[in-house]
């Protein structure tokens, strides 16, 4: 087995922080010819105690973002009890027997460990025991604080997807299978995608959202929806993209949908007529924005 450069942490979102460990961990990688390899978990350690924690990517995302990066071997754990009840040396020690580390790097906050008992000082201690060296990748800041998983889910959960962005160093993403609506968008002259976006998300505020769709490997800029449409006495919470400009048929396909500015929160129109005026301001506004 060849020896590794190991990045640990959970990783979700694959924000800029965690960008700045991954390509340290290649670099040092590099730098004396070991593999460069991630060990992170499939499930966020809380829901093994009840608790939710909506998810920023999905874990086919998180891995294609690392490979991109420059990362080798990954390994997503499921955390279970069996994980989760190893005290801290114990746990260093599984990953020595698998990973054959030369060098570990974490981030600042890491813990490990039953109780979460082990951080990164700790983590220094038993790996100098095994021979290992330990790199601490200090926070990165966004607008004078750190950047954390928790800190883009409130920017998103709020609608700051401008934010969101930037620190996720790329447009916050919702997929799923488009599913027939009431074809009211079509009747108006605007039709929309619609599809459910996996429950574990974070979902984006209510409200209006400039966009860009990926169709069919194409990216179309869109305008898309999140909420009840109360102008329509809609029931259900719904994510709805109007792509610009395309008439295809996608029912029963993969959207993607890239959420760039929220240009206003939801409303009750008091007809039809104008609801279509302000959709068509929204798409206009959307043109302006990409320039088409």
């Amino acid at each position: 087995m060849a020896k590794t450069a190991l990045a640990l942490g959970m990783f979700d979102g694959m924000h800029i922080g965690h960008k700045k460990l991954i390509e340290t961990t290649v670099l040092l990688a590099k730098h004396s010819g070991l593999t460069p390899a991630v060990y992170t978990f499939s499930n966020h350690p809380q829901s093994l105690f009840g608790g939710k924690v909506v998810r920023l990517t999905t874990n086919e995302e998180r891995e294609s973002i690392m490979k991109k990066l420059g990362i080798e071997r990954i390994v997503q754990a499921e955390f279970i009890m069996s994980i989760a009840s190893l005290l801290p040396e114990a746990f260093i020690e599984m990953l020595i027997s698998e990973f054959d580390p030369a060098v570990i790097a974490v981030g600042f906050n890491y813990t490990f460990g039953k109780g979460k008992k082990g951080d990164a000082e700790l983590l220094q201690k038993i790996a100098f025991k095994h021979g290992i060296s330990v790199v601490v990748v200090p926070p990165v800041a966004f607008a004078k604080k750190p950047v954390s998983s928790t800190r883009i889910r409130e920017c998103i959960e709020k609608g700051d997807v401008e934010s969101a962005q930037l620190m996720l160093a790329r447009p916050y993403t919702l997929a799923g299978t488009v599913v027939e609506n009431r074809h009211i968008g079509r009747t108006i002259g605007f039709p929309t995608a619609n599809f459910e976006p996996d429950a574990s998300r974070a979902i984006p505020a209510d409200g209006v959202y400039i966009s860009m769709a990926l169709v069919d490997g194409s990216i179309i800029p869109s305008v898309t929806n999140i909420g009840i449409s109360p102008t329509v006495d809609a029931k259900m919470r719904t994510v709805e993209t109007h792509i610009i400009d395309f008439d295809g048929d996608i029912y029963g396909k993969e959207l993607k949908v890239f959420f760039v500015k929220r240009i206003r929160p939801v409303k009750r129109f008091s007809s039809i007529d104008e609801l279509k005026a302000q959709i068509a301001e929204d798409t206009a506004a959307a043109r302006e924005y990409f320039g088409c």
